[in-house]
Formats: structure tokens, C-alpha cells, sequence
């Protein structure tokens, strides 16, 4: 038997570990996270829902109703149920509901539930500018610095709408291209202010946070505006991490990317300089480091929070991530790399073979860390598998 095929049996198996009457779990063994996440539990159904087993399939439609009952009063999905009261938590509150809609819509379809979400979506254009805004550690990087307009978050919305917009089409034709509609203007607001084109300018980025915008050196006053210098990645071309008030990420972030690839966000031209990327600064060994460069003490998105859990190479701040290394994969399928994806699918194997489908691992070491027979891990090694076999990726 081959590590591939290894690994997909044991992938089944830790998602066995992780089925519960009340839902899939984020991790299967008894020291580990046993809630019911939102994200976790939906970004596993995109490979999980190939398994032709009916106790993992009855713990992902479970979890698909349980999310939805545990919504707030405006329509929110939660983070997280908490397995022993049962409560909602909604702390880091910005993703869950997104990956739901994705989430349902393959699996277990219900137009009124995603009408909820994307209403309560829409509260969260708080400037309209047609993007998403999130505090600080609110989507799956639950502590870190990630806050105002998120390139992960928005990516995620454009995939949401796509999925809503394939959804209304079997009952309402107007509903659907508007959902559509809102998806292209996502795009393309993503594209004007996030993508950075190796030219050290930050002006463009920020300038939207400018209460004038008619002269970018100066305001209405007269006095000169205060402008960010680029410090990292200068002579790079990739999509920013996040944009906050007359500020903006610099760092790589992995997944965000990535997702800006899988929903169609980037181009061809782009696609590729993401790639490229990636290996010229070896993420992809073994796949996939969260972020490049890493946050360290001094810099502007250092937090003392960060204490034990983020210090560079660890958790959010430069670990590998083996569900992240699942959306590598796609995302190489996706851009017709296929040698490049089955090689990436084998390495994703032998990481998770090595963990036993761990959380994450030092981003340096390679050690695993955080919680063992994670879901997400197992749940993106059969969904990249599947894209390799398939040579497509199959999202709403």
C-alpha cells in the first residue's frame, strides 16, 4: 500500500474517530477540541462528503442543523457549540456562517437558512465598499492579528455568494443573479485594493480609509498625509492579508490566497505568481506554512497574546497546516499543475501519516503539534485527493 492510499484510510478512520450523535467534532482524540466548530466542520464535508459512510455523512447533516438552531437572533452561525452545555460561542464570529452556506448547499440544501446568513453578511459591510469587515482574531486565525477588511474573509464571501447563487437557481431566477452579481463586484473590489503589485506603493491600499480621496499626498487641509513604507515581500505580487485603518497586512497569508485562487478571485497571471510564491519561499515543504514572513516581538503585528501559542513557526504565525496543505493541492489542480499536485498530495500524505492527522506542525521542525485525529486535516487530505483524481476541483 502506498502513503496515499494510506492516508485516505486513515483519514476515514479519524473521521470516524470525530462523528458524534450531536455532530462532527473538530478533533477525535480525548485530549482535544470537542466542540462543534462551524469552520472545522464544514471544511471537512469538502472531502468527507465523498465517503460513502452513512455515520460520518449523518454527523455532517447533524452539524448542519445544530449550527443553524444555534444561530443568534440576528442570524449569525456560531463559532462554535460547546459540547457540554451546548451553547452557542461567538466569539470568532466571522467565517462560521460562510462555510455553512458552502457547507449546505453541497450537502443539505436550504434557501431560508442561507438568506439568514448572507442578511447578516451584508450588516457587516460597514463602510459599503462592498467588502466584509471582522475585528481582530474573528475568522479561523482566532489569535491573531488579523482585523478590519480580510483577504481570507472575503474571499470566503465570494465563494458563499456563488454557492447562494447556485442555490436560488432551482426556485428564483432574480435571486440568484443577484447573488451572483454581488459575488463579481466582491471580485472585483478584492482585486482594487488587496492585490499587491511588487511596486512598494501602500497608497492605494489605504487610501480608501482617507476620509478625502481626491489628492492621496495631502488632505482637504492641506496637511501631508502620513503613508506606510512597504517592509516585507517589496518586490512580490500577491494578494495583502488584510486592510485596516490607514494600514495594511504585509505578510503572505497562505490560506487567504489560496482561497482568492479557488473561488475564482485571481486570474491566470495572478494564480501564478501565488504559486510561485509558495515554492520560492518554500511553503510547500511540507504543505503548508500558514504565512510568510513570520510575526516576531517589535513588529507592527505582534501582540502579547500571541505569549505560548504564536511565537514565530508556531500555530497562526508560520505552522504548517495539513488542511491548508489540502487547498494547496486544489489550488494546483486548479491552475492545471498537475505533476506539481500529485507531488504536493503524496507530501500531504506523509505529513499526516507522521502526525496522525495532527492539528498543525512547527513551521521550522516539522514537529506536530496541537491536537491529534483533527478533522479538517483528515477532511482536506480526501478532498485534495479527490481533486488529483478528478484533475478538477469541485466547489459550489
Amino acid at each position: 500500500m502506498d502513503q496515499t492510499e494510506a492516508a485516505y484510510r486513515g483519514a476515514i478512520e479519524t473521521l470516524r474517530r470525530c462523528c458524534r450523535p450531536a455532530g462532527l467534532i473538530a478533533s477525535g482524540q480525548a485530549v482535544g477540541h470537542h466542540q462543534l466548530w462551524a469552520r472545522d466542520s464544514m471544511i471537512t464535508a469538502l472531502g468527507a462528503r465523498f465517503v460513502p459512510d452513512e455515520t460520518i455523512q449523518s454527523a455532517l447533516r447533524v452539524s448542519i442543523s445544530r449550527l443553524k438552531q444555534g444561530r443568534s437572533p440576528t442570524g449569525a452561525i456560531p463559532n462554535f457549540i460547546d459540547d457540554t452545555t451546548g451553547r452557542s460561542n461567538f466569539r470568532a464570529y466571522a467565517d462560521g456562517g460562510l462555510w455553512w452556506i458552502v457547507g449546505s448547499v453541497l450537502l443539505s440544501p436550504d434557501a431560508e437558512g442561507v438568506r439568514g446568513v448572507l442578511r447578516w453578511c451584508e450588516y457587516q459591510d460597514v463602510d459599503q465598499s462592498g467588502l466584509l469587515s471582522m475585528q481582530e482574531a474573528s475568522d479561523w486565525q482566532d489569535l491573531f492579528c488579523t482585523r478590519g477588511k480580510g483577504l481570507y474573509l472575503n474571499c470566503l464571501y465570494v465563494l458563499a455568494l456563488r454557492a447562494a447563487g447556485r442555490l436560488f437557481a432551482e426556485s428564483d431566477r432574480d435571486e440568484s443573479a443577484r447573488s451572483l452579481e454581488r459575488a463579481e463586484q466582491v471580485t472585483e473590489r478584492i482585486n482594487a485594493l488587496f492585490w499587491y503589485r511588487g511596486d512598494g506603493d501602500l497608497v492605494r491600499h489605504i487610501s480608501h480609509t482617507f476620509s478625502t480621496q481626491a489628492n492621496l499626498e495631502k488632505d482637504s487641509l492641506g496637511r501631508r498625509r502620513w503613508i506606510p513604507s512597504k517592509r516585507c515581500l517589496i518586490e512580490e505580487q500577491y494578494y495583502l492579508p488584510y486592510l485596516g485603518f490607514r494600514a495594511a497586512g504585509e505578510w503572505f497569508d497562505s490560506l487567504g490566497n489560496l482561497l482568492a485562487i479557488l473561488a475564482g478571485v485571481a486570474g491566470q497571471d495572478q494564480t501564478g505568481s501565488i504559486l510561485d510564491l509558495i515554492a520560492r519561499h518554500s511553503l510547500d515543504k511540507p504543505p503548508l506554512r500558514a504565512l510568510t514572513p513570520v510575526i516576531r516581538p517589535g513588529d507592527a503585528d505582534w501582540r502579547d497574546y500571541y505569549g505560548v501559542t504564536n511565537p514565530p513557526y508556531h500555530h497562526h504565525n508560520g505552522g504548517v497546516w495539513p488542511f491548508i496543505g489540502g487547498f494547496y493541492v486544489a489550488a494546483l489542480v486548479k491552475a492545471g499543475r498537475h505533476q506539481a499536485a500529485l507531488r504536493a498530495l503524496g507530501t500531504l500524505a506523509d505529513l499526516n501519516l507522521r502526525g496522525g492527522f495532527n492539528e498543525w506542525h512547527h513551521g521550522e521542525t516539522g514537529e506536530p503539534l496541537g491536537a491529534q485525529d483533527q478533522a479538517w486535516s483528515a477532511g482536506m487530505y480526501l478532498f485534495a485527493r479527490a481533486c488529483v483524481g478528478d484533475r478538477g476541483v469541485e466547489l459550489p
